[in-house]
């Protein structure tokens, strides 16, 4: 690079790290409105993307949260039926 030319820094990005990026914008679209009447629009835009990301991953959350309690139903069925097996030996085993 020479002295007074500056680079784009996106096309420093992998390719899949500028597919993400322009995931991420292409989301935060929906934001246009606020961020564009903003004193700081890159500011704005930047937090539009932190709050997008937040959504995401409160929604992330809230699926591992389901798996979790379904799984939690699985493993306390699988305790109770060994609970029970056991209990069968033993009361076999005083017969």
């Amino acid at each position: 690079m020479l002295l007074g030319q500056r680079k784009d820094w996106k096309e420093l990005l992998s390719a899949d790290e500028e597919e993400k990026l322009n995931e991420i914008l292409k989301k935060i679209s929906r934001y246009k409105g606020a961020y564009q009447n903003a004193e700081d629009i890159k500011a704005a835009q930047m937090w539009c993307a932190i709050l997008e990301l937040h959504r995401e991953n409160m929604i992330l959350q809230k699926k591992l949260q389901t798996i979790e309690d379904i799984l939690e139903g699985m493993f306390e069925k699988i305790r109770r039926q060994e609970r029970e097996r056991i209990d069968l030996a033993k009361s076999l085993e005083k017969f």
